[in-house]
């Protein structure tokens, strides 16, 4: 079976499981709207001896992402695993009204439907897959927190979901956030300061256990991870910006 990953929003969090998931043995297939990062990502995964494709697509647009697949097909052979990238935030220099709040959290969302749908079509046919969707929590203003929440309950809701209607295929679907998003309040072991690991390399953590054949079992779950932060940190609901979150 080739071992192909694809990874949609290839910046950051999935630049670091691109990397993480070829030193595992997987060929990786780089698709993002902005090619920018292409190459150093491209450059660490051939140096761990893998195949590297880098395209630029919409991964929101069907018509895009399915041309892109195709190539994908063609250049390293089927996908097996799919690591989707999310921003949960909307940026603060946008428009604050509701229409474009309305029109980023449904273009967010139909990227993780886009990305699926059109790579675990294949994954069924070998009745082996794997679905990582990723939160990406970016710098958003005074209400940064409502956007986070939205788009973050999208996000689970379509992975539980995405998990119970493939599980008859062997594909496993599960996502990862910052511990900062997390919807309910979990108890804070300890700050994470400029010793700790950045949130990319605990999602490229998560994401290469959950590519192994030993995870199998484990489906329609998520994993938040607490890293330090290399981008502006989101703010919460009372204003304070939370050590916990990155990118």
């Amino acid at each position: 079976m080739n071992r192909v990953a694809v990874i949609a929003g290839a910046s950051d969090a999935g630049a670091a499981a691109a990397v993480r998931l070829a030193r595992g043995g997987f060929d990786v297939a780089l698709v993002d709207t902005d090619p920018t990062g292409f190459g150093e990502t491209a450059r660490q995964v051939s140096e761990t001896g893998r195949q590297c494709l880098a395209l630029e697509a919409d991964c929101a647009d069907t018509t895009s992402f399915e041309r892109a697949i195709r190539a994908i097909g063609s250049g390293l052979g089927s996908p097996a695993v799919l690591v989707t990238g999310v921003p949960l935030g909307v940026r603060a220099e946008r428009s604050p009204f509701l229409e474009h709040h309305v029109g980023t959290v449904r273009r967010r969302l139909r990227t993780l439907f886009v990305c699926s749908r059109a790579t675990t079509t294949p994954m069924a046919r070998r009745k082996w897959g794997r679905v990582i969707n990723v939160g990406l929590a970016t710098e958003t203003g005074a209400d940064g927190w409502r956007d986070a929440q939205t788009v973050l309950a999208g996000l689970i809701g379509f992975t539980r979901t995405l998990a119970v209607e493939l599980a008859a295929f062997g594909i496993t679907a599960n996502y990862v956030a910052p511990l900062a998003c997390a919807p309910n309040p979990r108890p804070r072991l300890r700050t994470a300061g400029d010793d700790a690991e950045p949130y990319a390399a605990g999602v490229a953590h998560v994401a290469e256990f959950l590519a192994d054949d030993r995870a199998s079992a484990i489906t329609g779950q998520g994993t938040y991870v607490a890293g330090r932060p290399d981008r502006p940190r989101l703010q919460t609901s009372n204003g304070k910006r939370d050590s916990h979150v990155s990118h």
